[in-house]
């Protein structure tokens, strides 16, 4: 008797594999195609990262070249400028060293980046500082130089007064001069006929005559004077001859208050006593 392997086993049905199999494949499908939508997610936010790391990178060099270039005009403002930023330049130097070393790097990170922009944002901080630096230096030179000029002007207000003042101090020493000056009054002159007696003794008599007369006595009085003081004062006398010369044996002069010179005949010294006749 033959038996029919073949026969199928009842109660199996084989659809359930199928479904299940095709299950499976549904259920990759569907996991590969989010998988790939995930992916291309990622790509397109990390293409964007790239992106805007790169447009952050052009504004940072951006910013930088132009905070160069407001340096180097800053140098040709003026002689102070240049010599302070000479004076700063190892401070600059290794504030450039570092942000260039991080914008030559091509792939930045966010952190870098800010880092790069904080150093670029300090160094626009220093340099508005030396600009104020600068520019207060200027207000002060030219306070100082107002102050100058108001010295200036102080120092030839104060030399023309101290002219001014030497200039009256020499007019009342002129005045002092004039006014200490000694006149004479009741002024007499008598010529003298000197002989001798028998004994050898001298006389003396007055005469009219010019051939007998051989000397001149001249007496006077000197008027009272309150500004010149007392002592010994110098008398100068001339006397005319008939032509209205003065008669100066010895050529002798005085300087008169208006700087002239004059003749003078003799010349005595007397006692005087302020106040006194």
């Amino acid at each position: 008797m033959e038996i029919n392997t073949n026969e199928p086993r009842k109660g199996f049905n084989p659809n359930w594999i199928y479904l299940g199999i095709i299950a499976l494949l549904s259920a990759a499908c569907i996991y590969f195609f989010l998988t790939k939508n995930k992916v291309a997610d990622q790509n397109e936010e990390l293409t964007n990262q790239v992106a805007t790391v790169s447009n952050d990178k052009a504004t940072i060099e951006t910013e930088y070249n132009d905070a160069l270039q407001r340096l180097d005009e800053m140098k040709t403002e003026s002689t102070q400028m240049d010599s302070l930023l000479n004076s700063k330049d190892g401070e600059l130097s290794a504030m450039k060293a570092k942000i260039e070393s991080i914008l030559k790097q091509k792939n930045l990170s966010k952190s870098q980046l800010a880092e790069a922009n904080r150093l670029i944002a300090e160094l626009k901080s220093k340099m508005t500082g030396y600009q104020e630096q600068i520019t207060a230096l200027k207000q002060e030179n030219v306070q100082l130089s107002e102050d100058k000029r108001a010295l200036t002007e102080e120092k030839g207000q104060l030399t023309q007064e101290k002219e001014t003042l030497s200039e009256e101090k020499k007019g009342l020493e002129k005045t002092v001069e004039l006014a200490s000056v000694l006149h004479a009054s009741g002024i007499k002159m008598e010529a003298i006929n000197s002989t001798k007696n028998l004994f050898g003794k001298e006389k003396e008599k007055g005469t009219a005559k010019a051939n007998k007369a051989d000397l001149i006595r001249i007496s006077f009085d000197l008027d009272d004077n309150r500004v010149s003081e007392s002592g010994e004062k110098i008398i100068y006398i001339c006397v005319y001859d008939p032509n209205g010369n003065v008669i100066s044996g010895n050529g002798s002069k005085i300087k008169l208050a208006d700087e002239s010179e004059k003749s003078y005949t003799t010349s005595k010294t007397i006692p005087y006593k302020q106040g006194e006749k």
